[in-house]
């Protein structure tokens, strides 16, 4: 079964953009503001005067102060639908076919795509309808029967190996440090297996080579930026875009990503509270992965509204959570000498960063729709049960299958007591 988002309505573009606009505050060009708004929606999308009069009354209400009587607001929709307009009328109803000017933005009052994200909010109860149907069913157990590979075999490095090794020359930052140039370049150094914050790694793969940066940070004495490694000029292949979570609940977001009809490669955990989903693009150019991105805005969007991260998919150079590797603390706010700031916070014991799901070169469709291709309960609480009889190894690698599916299955969790109780 699958229920994921349609694609977003004109209206629905029409609400938010407008949403995102400036107010109408008397005094302060209230004027010119709501007839920016009845402009875009009439001139914009292409609405006649009835057709805008809904969204022109909800920015009235929400919005203009002190509000607009109806017949200003009348008035003010016959007098734009009968004026001339520069541009071809619902000049924003194919959305991604006309991108303004500064200028033009400036005169039409248009909002950018961050300010119409940032109006966009989290809403748990729409998160929890869609996921309902897979929310008691995705766990760990169940992704891992469906990956490619089995997630409890994967080690940093081997995650890497299967999502890049195919490719020619192809190497991996990885960071312990998410500020720094990366302490490993995989395949040529081994990814670090900790990190205070935990360990990243940036998706798209890189040439190794130190590039000049002249958007960086110049030095204090007004010297050039320092050369990069892991800028856009380093990129090799724009492959991939990164869904991230923070605010959602692990479980109802499971529910809902498995239905994307993505391209998603790997989801995993951040050591904490919120789950990535790498998501196939295969782009050649920084263009044509902005290209690819706004193909997939309508569906994005909905992913913010269910509770992804307005950032995460922002830039084509952004850093993702590497499995596999531990987690020892997280930044939270706190009062240092009166005054409110950032502070480190040591877990009580140390977060993984779970891998929960892997395929190479996915197709495009949701994941929910996968047949299971093994059994992992059945495989490793087996496997201890042959150890337990003496046919087989008490390994440390079947002991940490049991403890990587022991949170979610009983029958992991029993094995695993019996091999402890054997040491």
């Amino acid at each position: 079964m699958s229920s994921y988002p349609p694609k977003v309505s004109v209206e629905e573009r029409a609400r938010r953009y407008v949403a995102a606009m400036p107010p109408a505050i008397a005094g302060q060009n209230g004027h010119d503001a709501l007839f920016n708004v009845v402009r875009s929606l009439i001139h914009g999308f292409g609405f006649t005067p009835e057709e805008a009069r809904p969204f022109v009354d909800d920015y009235n209400r929400s919005s203009c102060d002190p509000a607009w009587s109806e017949g200003a607001i009348t008035h003010k929709l016959r007098s734009v639908d009968n004026a001339a307009s520069k541009w071809p009328r619902g000049y924003l109803r194919n959305d991604g076919e006309w991108t303004p000017t500064k200028t033009q933005r400036r005169d039409l009052g248009i909002p950018t795509e961050a300010e119409v994200r940032k109006k966009i909010d989290f809403d748990l109860e729409k998160l929890q309808r869609i996921a309902a149907p897979w929310r008691e069913v995705v766990d760990s157990v169940w992704l891992a029967n469906r990956s490619a590979l089995d997630p409890a075999t994967m080690t940093p490095a081997g995650f890497l190996a299967a999502l890049y090794g195919h490719g020619a020359g192809e190497k991996i930052l990885c960071f312990a440090n998410e500020f720094s140039q990366g302490e490993a370049l995989w395949p040529d150094e081994t990814p670090p297996a900790e990190g205070k914050l935990g360990v990243w790694f940036l998706p798209q793969p890189v040439s190794g080579d130190y590039m000049p940066n002249p958007e960086g940070k110049a030095g204090p004495n007004g010297e050039p930026p320092k050369p990069s490694r892991r800028t856009g000029r380093c990129v090799s292949a724009f492959r991939y875009l990164v869904i991230e979570s923070d605010s959602a609940p692990m479980r109802d977001w499971l529910g809902f990503i498995v239905q994307a009809p993505l391209q998603i490669e790997a989801l995993y955990t951040s050591g904490s509270r919120s789950i990535h989903a790498l998501v196939r693009v295969d782009a050649r150019t920084y263009e044509e992965w902005h290209a690819k991105k706004q193909a997939l805005m309508p569906f994005l969007v909905a992913c913010i509204m269910v509770g992804a991260d307005k950032n995460t998919f922002s830039t084509a150079v952004r850093l993702s959570r590497l499995p596999g590797c531990l987690r020892h603390g997280k930044m939270t706010d706190g009062v240092v000498v009166g005054k409110t700031q950032k502070v480190y916070k040591k877990f009580t014991a140390p977060g993984e960063q779970k891998l929960l799901y892997i395929r190479p070169k996915a197709q495009a469709r949701p994941i929910c729709e996968l047949s299971a291709e093994r059994d992992v309960v059945a495989t490793w609480a087996g496997q201890a049960a042959l150890a337990v009889d003496g046919h087989a190894d008490n390994s440390e690698q079947l002991r940490g299958a049991l403890r990587f599916y022991a949170a979610r299955s009983e029958a992991c969790a029993l094995a695993l007591r019996d091999l402890e109780e054997m040491a």
